[in-house]
């Protein structure tokens, strides 16, 4: 999901547009990984009901939210560095997603596999 992605953000020129398309597919890959945000909940109140459920570093999500905040609700510039930066940590997450889930599953693996053997 987010993989094809990746090319369209890099191509977008206007960087406060591609910071918010950033985050929207952070919230995509949050719902597809079974973590959707609520329809009366900001982005905080989804990242503090979120985080401690997922097994990720932190850091990626909140830059990320951090940047989409400025974006969409500030009058400040939002300028090339701060996309490649939003880009950069919505990879990150992909890739954070991924380990976690490639994690989960040996988990379970090895669960029903010592629980076949007794």
């Amino acid at each position: 999901m987010i993989e094809e992605a990746i090319d369209d953000l890099r191509a977008e020129l206007d960087p406060r547009r591609a910071v918010i398309a950033c985050y929207a597919r952070l919230e995509r890959a949050l719902a597809a990984a079974g973590f959707p945000r609520r329809l009366a909940e900001t982005q905080e109140e989804h990242l503090g009901r979120i985080l401690g459920q997922l097994d990720i570093e932190t850091g990626s999500i909140r830059r990320l939210t951090d940047l989409f905040t400025r974006a969409k609700y500030s009058q400040h510039e939002v300028d090339t560095r701060m996309k490649d930066d939003a880009i950069a940590a919505l990879v990150e997450v992909r890739d954070e997603l991924r380990a976690s889930e490639a994690h989960r599953q040996e988990v379970e693996k090895s669960l029903a596999l010592g629980t076949a053997g007794s």
